[in-house]
């Protein structure tokens, strides 16, 4: 059965009719759906749901017991060695939500870095997002980051310097690459469970400058696995330093994205003392997945 998940801004305490039509959509459609319980858009969506009578809802938190679950719903704790209230405290949770889900139905406000975390998280997982916009009062679908990238132009210049020093917007956005897509296919669980981190660089003029744009893919793409690992380890940031051996300012650094203050030496170095397997595969024309997302099954009526 497929789940959504639904989240949104902290900031939106009302649904537009709009997005309260898609979610009794959803819950007609017999869907599981995934929410948060953090006030705002979590605690209209879950008002919204139990309007609908919806039963087939699990309400995610960290800690010892939701904040908001008004209608009593099944609950899925995910542990935090975080410290409690922090982002990353309640980023494990956001995280989990986004491997759960088959699909995201987001609420915006425009400048919610908690949002666009939730989108970029399924974007790494090829899964698609459906944003409702409260400025435009419309939808967006958001099915790789081409399309990511035309949502982000409604953000004001500052609102957008703030994303990129909370969450490392630019930087994971171009983690992703262009050509990843919802509609290629997920890598399969034998690649995930041997952790490894596989980089195909083209040769040619690129390789012939290491401080380029291949040398900062093969950074980014390094630095996701370790914040992967580190919080699905649950480590906290004074653990993850001690365990890889770096200054705790380094770990600061890797989980908000910065990745000009890492060579990519001491990133391998890193990934090696994690118990990451780093392959490298130099290739004239990397090969393009193609396909689509198996079990996806979200109606395009809902879309």
């Amino acid at each position: 059965m497929t789940t959504v998940f639904i989240a949104g801004s902290i900031s939106i305490t009302r649904l537009h009719e709009k997005v309260q039509e898609r979610i009794a959509g959803i819950v007609a459609s017999g869907l599981d759906v995934i929410v948060g319980d953090a006030g705002g858009a979590d605690s209209s969506i879950q008002a919204c749901l139990q309007d609908l009578g919806a039963t087939r809802v699990t309400v995610y938190c960290t800690g010892k017991a939701p904040r908001n679950n008004v209608a009593g719903w099944p609950v899925h704790y995910v542990q935090s060695k975080a410290r409690a209230g922090s982002r990353a405290f309640f980023t494990a949770k956001d995280r989990q939500m986004a491997r759960d889900g088959d699909y995201g139905l987001m609420i915006w406000d425009c400048k919610s870095t908690g949002t666009l975390s939730n989108v970029l998280e399924l974007l790494g997982h090829r899964k698609k997002s459906l944003v409702f916009v409260n400025k435009t009062r419309d939808f967006a679908k958001i099915g790789n980051p081409a399309d990511l990238e035309q949502l982000l132009q409604l953000m004001s210049d500052s609102a957008r310097r703030l994303a990129d020093e909370k969450i490392g917007l630019s930087a994971r956005l171009a983690a992703l690459g262009p050509d990843r897509s919802a509609d290629d296919p997920s890598p399969d669980a034998a690649t995930v469970a041997a952790q490894t981190v596989a980089a195909e660089a083209p040769t040619g003029p690129l390789l012939k400058d290491p401080t380029g744009g291949t040398a900062m893919k093969l950074r980014l793409l390094l630095m996701s696995a370790l914040r992967d690992h580190i919080l699905q380890s649950r480590l906290s940031e004074p653990a993850a330093a001690r365990l890889l051996g770096v200054p705790l300012s380094r770990i600061s650094d890797l989980m908000r994205a910065k990745a000009d203050v890492f060579g990519l030496d001491m990133l391998v170095n890193m990934a090696t003392t994690a118990g990451l397997r780093v392959d490298m595969r130099i290739s004239d024309r990397p090969d393009q997945p193609s396909g689509g997302i198996p079990g996806l099954g979200f109606q395009d009526s809902l879309l």
